[in-house]
């Protein structure tokens, strides 16, 4: 048993203990931390376990994949190589010499102007902990953050003297943010309960086994769509049937294919066929899980067994009216409900994270009969297992053994996980779902086809015309989708300004001048003029009956200094209700019409190899094509984005089908036209190479990667790590 077991043990009461439950505080390692501060680099006067930590986290870029001997080994270095990056970047916005200003909305309340959060950073969150040292009286003011608006940080001190120090606007501040480490802290516990857990590897690296059968008897679908759907009728009767058991079910839910109306359809017929079973319903976002719950509460089932249930930090006023009667609100303020009115809800929604704290609740066992879990494919895979710390069974030899089916809905081509730290990324952004569809024997294909038993990709697309995602399904899904849109997905065909009126789609090429900012994001002023152009081309356009509308409009780019530039420019004409986002911002999300503005006028160079940054990431390229569901418009460079073979194939695509608009045929005046190729020519010219940059190191540890692996991971880690 651990040392510090008691420090790990729930702080319960008998009412409101969910809210009270506290994940252990996170305990860095002295010398990871040491090494982790040397930066990585090999010094002799370092101690030899540091010395040994650095081998160690370099020999991590040797490992091609976590397997069920270093599993829970590597997913802790991987959680405190994260924490070291966020307090890193949390540094970044420590202020010197600073005035702060009283909250005109919330009382006892001040505002943090924070420069550096302009670009929408959200490293700083509620909760964390926030020093004011004032120079002058020396004094040290400790508060919390309550809320983060655009690049505004609104706190609350903790003690009323400290509200009336604040009043004084002539006293000035050093500020530091500090993270509480929440999300982190629920990991490390998951981590610390799944290595008491002997039969972790059926779970997490499950082997192909018999199964049983389907249902006998016809369902009455709820969702009368899904009855012409053979691909979402299967999913849900393998569920029911347990059929993966206990291995998880997996949902391949490509764009637009119905994933989350499957998972409704299945939560629906579990409460409908098995009345005494309970679920627990997560998801990595709020969005996610109350899109669920929403359609769970339109008619499918009552709103008495279904508990909403939100963190502390969650705003009354944020709800979604029509999830506000099951939400864990009263009076506008979050309470968790006790055990015993806990019991009664038969359906659980609520975050990953915030899962955490139904640990207080002592559940009897097998309570959950089926752990949902939607956007598996963004999730990092020590938060899939928060809600999987609820459910288990001791058998006669004190064995721990799942009883709930494990269901997981996502896509491996979209976005996955976010990392920070370099040195982990190539394992800790592979979500559990994109794992177990590589590595494990159930979920790969077999003669061309997927066990249906263990894995069910959807192939049906209701989201968008069909040329639009033309590209995506040849690169990323075989070519399996099936166009199945409505009248909807027609509406911009005939437009106009179409270079093909049977074409829904335009490339529009710039020769623009890729500008960096302070903050090293990027922006492209030509390209910010043809966005707001085609925007006001659209707006009050008819697209057969339909007028087109800001809320019809969504424009994705890649970089936060484009996108804070676009903003600027429609709030100076005073266009409003248009979601001006990032690529992580648009996941998850559909607009009628997308503009895609790429940024990208430079090629860089790595290893003798050519590439354009980020853009080159292919889940980031699948993501921003596949929210278009009639009309589409890519705005960039394409001498520069042709570079990239994926960005070749969608040009090369639009081109054969006359959807490409050379720079000079631009709907931007002549003499606007002439003026910024100008710039882009004498940008180009006097480049010289001078932005290329490294983007990745390579560490060479030794032939033997396995054995180097073992005698420096484990070996160096096992007396801190106290899991194994």
């Amino acid at each position: 048993m651990p040392k510090n077991k008691k420090k790990d043990a729930v702080d319960c009461t008998t009412f409101g203990s969910v809210q009270k439950f506290k994940p252990p505080n996170i305990k860095f390692p002295h010398f990871l931390f040491v090494a982790l501060q040397n930066h990585l680099v090999e010094h002799n006067f370092l101690p030899e376990k540091s010395q040994n930590y650095i081998k160690c986290i370099k020999s991590l870029s040797n490992v091609q994949h976590i397997n069920y001997d270093n599993y829970l080994v590597i997913l802790k270095i991987c959680l405190y190589l994260e924490q070291f990056e966020l307090d890193r970047e949390l540094q970044q916005h420590k202020l010197s010499n600073h005035k702060i200003e009283n909250s005109k909305d919330l009382k006892e309340c001040f505002i943090i102007n924070v420069p550096s959060l302009n670009n929408g950073n959200s490293v700083v969150v509620p909760d964390d902990k926030v020093t004011l040292y004032e120079a002058i009286s020396k004094k040290l003011i400790w508060a919390k953050v309550v809320k983060i608006t655009g690049n505004e940080v609104t706190i609350q001190p903790h003690s009323f003297k400290d509200a009336e120090t604040f009043k004084d606007k002539n006293k000035k501040f050093n500020i530091n943010f500090w993270s509480k480490h929440w999300p982190l802290r629920c990991c490390h516990y998951a981590l610390t309960i799944m290595s008491q857990k002997l039969n972790l590897v059926e779970i997490m690296f499950p082997k192909l086994k018999t199964t049983g059968t389907d249902l006998n008897d016809d369902i009455q679908w709820i969702n009368t769509n899904i009855e012409k759907n053979e691909e979402q009728k299967q999913a849900v009767r393998k569920i029911l049937n347990k059929t993966a058991y206990p291995a998880p079910y997996i949902i391949f839910g490509p764009p637009g294919t119905g994933k989350t109306a499957t998972l409704v359809e299945t939560i629906s017929q579990i409460v409908k066929h098995y009345p005494m079973k309970n679920i627990l319903v997560c998801a990595t976002s709020n969005a996610a899980v109350d899109e669920i719950a929403k359609r769970l509460l339109i008619g499918n089932v009552p709103a008495n067994i279904v508990y909403r249930m939100y963190a502390p930090s969650r705003l009354w006023g944020t709800v979604d009216e029509k999830i506000r009667p099951c939400a864990n609100f009263v009076n506008e303020n979050t309470l968790f409900l006790p055990k015993d009115l806990l019991l009664l809800k038969r359906i659980i929604i609520t975050t990953l994270v915030t899962s955490v704290r139904l640990n207080a609740v002592n559940f009897r066992e097998n309570h959950f009969s089926y752990i949902i879990i939607d956007e598996a494919s963004q999730a990092l895979e020590p938060e899939m297992l928060i809600p999987l710390t609820l459910t288990n069974k001791k058998n006669e030899d004190e064995r721990m053994e799942f009883q709930a089916q494990i269901v997981i809905a996502g896509d491996p081509y979209q976005l996955g996980p976010f990392v920070r730290s370099r040195w982990s990324e190539h394992l800790f952004g592979i979500s559990m779902l994109e794992r177990l569809m590589n590595n494990c024997e159930p979920y790969k294909k077999q003669n061309g086809k997927y066990n249906p038993n263990y894995i069910t990709k959807l192939v049906k697309n209701y989201r968008s015309h069909e040329n639009l995602l033309h590209v995506s399904n040849k690169l990323f899904y075989e070519e399996e989708l099936k166009f199945c849109g409505g009248t909807d997905t027609q509406i911009a065909l005939n437009w106009p300004k179409l270079p093909n009126k049977k074409f829904p789609m335009i490339f529009q090429e710039v020769l623009g001048k890729e500008e960096r900012s302070l903050t090293r994001s990027v922006s492209n002023t030509a390209e910010v003029l043809l966005v707001i152009k085609y925007v006001k081309m659209l707006i009050n356009t008819k697209f057969g009956n339909r007028k087109i509308m800001p809320k019809d409009i969504g424009i994705i780019t890649p970089f936060r200094q484009q996108q804070m530039q676009i903003i600027k420019c429609l709030a100076e004409i005073q266009l409003e209700n248009i979601t001006v986002g990032t690529v992580e911002t648009f996941q998850g999300q559909e607009r009628n019409v997308i503009i895609l503005s790429t940024v990208r006028s430079k090629v860089f160079e790595h290893n003798n190899k050519e590439h354009i940054g980020f853009l080159s990431n292919p889940r980031r390229f699948n993501v921003a094509l596949t929210r278009a569901k009639a009309l589409m418009i890519i705005i960039g460079n394409p001498n520069i984005l042709c570079t990239n073979e994926n960005w070749k194939a969608l040009w090369d695509y639009c081109e054969e089908h006359g959807g490409c608009i050379p720079f000079k045929r631009s709907p931007l005046k002549p003499d606007e036209i002439a003026k910024l190729i100008t710039d882009y020519e004498a940008d180009a010219n006097n480049d010289n190479n001078a932005f290329n940059t490294k983007i990745s190191v390579t560490v060479e540890l030794g032939k033997n990667e396995k054995e180097e692996l073992t005698n420096v991971l484990v070996r160096a880690m096992e007396k801190k790590l106290t899991l194994i």
